[in-house]
């Protein structure tokens, strides 16, 4: 074996030369010698020769490079354009409204913490010199209990900068992903917040990790400008009439997008997770419009008024005795609002333009409360609704649909409705009858309409109805010219502690518009609003403050929603009779 390795070795130095001799080693007597060949100092000269190729070849390829890309810059863009996208990409889907206005984006941020600093207490006043908002005695006793304290989320570079320069040498930087609200407060209960790590906490937020358009951008069917007019109309309100909060929605009756959705007062989703241990900060994030569930008081007589003329026990032309003791709880006659009353018989028209309660109470008898009922369930007020975001209320249902409830659901109390819910039941009254499913997504289509209600006719009827309360009845405040808006208003007393007495009260307005053609519905309400002397508003009714609310929302909307503007069409009848009108003295 000894004499063939050596054979091998002998062989492998003949085939590579002389110049490899220093890799080998002779074993000859037990003595270890360097074999060198004669040549090799000329070897050496040959190895520096081929390094030199080797040098000019590469020196060359960099100049042939750099002169390709300072021709081609295009070329220099796409390889940026390659690395960006690879390593900086949004972790999130970013939201956009219907106009595509963008809405939520993601931008990369820094979070800085800090571990086992040498001196806790000389760190914490370093620290507090470039990051105010901490505490320094605070912050001393976190960095001595626990060691390990995060200082701030979200770092930019002046404040980065800073740290670094504090003396401060245990500071750690890590780099994290933060959710941008372009638009801070507006629309915040529709698009709702992130916290920690981009985890959606509510509204559309939310439902992003479930989402299966993951990392697709996302198109609501919200109008941000719009939005703007309806919230700051609304904050203006609580202003004005000294409210406690207000709310509002507008729906495209055909397709059920919605166009805005406003609770008030709202919060900004940007810093909501530093305020959130605030209990009143933390009230502002329920969203009225879907969450909540209220006596809505008499825009409720709107469906009273369709039901019976669907269920042909009433024409528009029908009289009823405004004078008549209706027997409800506690074996008392009925009062209407304000106790006003007629002296003479009403039509249905002017039941609905005076706001009878009587009236109603009369029209449910009529119909029945199993009629009543099945009615309201096809509507949608009585049964939870799908949305697209989790925060979604119930309906308050009577214990027991009694006659009594029968006869005080007829004007709006006694059953605590979705804003939402209604408003859509609505729109599908107005609609030519069909029932609509709302949405928070841009749909792309017009028509979404699904199963029938009430007939055409009867639609007709109602609009006709809901525009006479407007030109003559207590939704005059919302009378906008050119436009033909039908509505009701409604002031019910709130319940609490098992009575109405003493609670404040609650004010709608519910309406759309145009009037011959309904393309949009509105809702709008307040909470315990104030009557204003000072101001001239007298009463702390519907009147006063939803219906001109409304009015203000709908001059400012209509335009930029492109609806027909027309100072002569009306809506129009579907009968032939002509209808009786009779006076109106006093509904407000």
């Amino acid at each position: 074996m000894g004499k063939i390795f050596k054979n091998k070795l002998k062989k492998a130095k003949i085939i590579a030369g002389d110049d490899l001799g220093i890799f080998f080693k002779s074993n000859k007597n037990s003595t270890d010698k360097i074999l060198i060949g004669p040549n090799s100092l000329q070897v050496s000269r040959e190895r520096l020769h081929l390094a030199k190729f080797f040098f000019v070849l590469i020196f060359s390829i960099f100049i042939i490079r750099s002169t390709s890309l300072a021709l081609f810059p295009g070329e220099v863009r796409d390889i940026q354009k390659s690395i960006v996208s690879k390593e900086i990409k949004n972790p999130l889907p970013e939201i956009f409204d219907r106009n595509n206005k963008l809405l939520v984006t993601s931008v990369r941020t820094k979070r800085a913490s800090i571990r086992n600093p040498v001196n806790p207490k000389e760190t914490a006043r370093l620290i507090k010199a470039v990051l105010p908002a901490w505490d320094e005695d605070r912050l001393k006793e976190k960095l001595e209990n626990r060691g390990y304290v995060e200082l701030a989320d979200n770092i930019n570079d002046i404040e980065h900068y800073d740290i670094l320069n504090s003396g401060v040498a245990e500071v750690e930087f890590h780099p994290v992903w933060r959710r941008i609200y372009t638009n801070k407060e507006l629309a915040s209960h529709i698009i709702g917040y992130s916290g920690r790590d981009l985890v959606g906490l509510s509204g559309i937020e939310k439902t992003i990790p479930k989402s299966k358009s993951l990392h697709k951008d996302i198109k609501l069917s919200i109008d941000i400008t719009v939005q703007f007019h309806l919230e700051n109309e609304i904050r203006n309100g609580i202003e004005l009439y000294s409210a406690d909060s207000g709310f509002g929605v507008i729906i495209d009756v055909l397709s059920g997008e919605i166009i805005a959705s406003a609770s008030l007062p709202t919060f900004d989703p940007n810093t909501i997770n530093q305020n959130y241990s605030n209990s009143k900060y933390k009230q502002t994030t329920f969203n009225q419009v879907m969450q909540g569930s209220y006596e809505l008081g008499s825009v409720m007589k709107v469906l009273t008024i369709a039901m019976a003329l669907e269920d042909n026990k009433i024409n528009l032309n029908d009289t009823f005795d405004d004078n008549i003791c209706i027997k409800i709880a506690a074996n008392r006659c009925l009062n209407n609002y304000n106790n006003q009353s007629s002296q003479e018989p009403l039509t249905a028209v002017d039941c609905l333009v005076r706001s009878s309660n009587r009236c109603m109470a009369q029209i449910a008898q009529i119909v029945g409360r199993a009629k009543q009922k099945s009615f309201l369930q096809d509507v949608g007020l009585l049964d939870e609704y799908f949305l697209e975001i989790f925060e979604t209320g119930s309906p308050i249902l009577p214990a027991k649909w009694s006659d009594n409830s029968m006869l005080t659901i007829s004007f709006g109390q006694g059953l605590g409705v979705v804003p939402l819910s209604f408003a859509s039941g609505i729109a599908s009254i107005v609609n030519g009858g069909f029932k609509i499913k709302p949405t928070l997504y841009s749909t792309n289509v017009s028509d979404r309409r699904g199963a029938s209600i009430i007939s055409e006719e009867v639609s007709e009827k109602v609009r006709y109805a809901m525009r006479q309360v407007v030109k003559r009845g207590s939704g005059q405040g919302a009378d906008i010219k050119g436009y033909a808006v039908i509505g009701k208003t409604g002031t019910a007393d709130i319940p609490c502690n098992g009575s109405y007495e003493g609670c404040g009260n609650r004010t709608a307005f519910v309406g759309a518009f145009p009037g011959w053609n309904p393309q949009y519905v509105l809702l709008v309400s307040y909470e315990r609003p104030q009557a204003n002397i000072k101001k001239g508003i007298k009463r702390n009714s519907s009147f006063w403050n939803a219906g001109p609310t409304a009015g203000r929302i709908i001059e400012l909307i209509a335009p930029l929603l492109n609806v027909e503007y027309n100072e002569k069409k009306e809506p129009l009848l579907a009968f032939p009779n002509q209808i009786i009108e009779t006076s109106n003295k006093e509904v407000l």
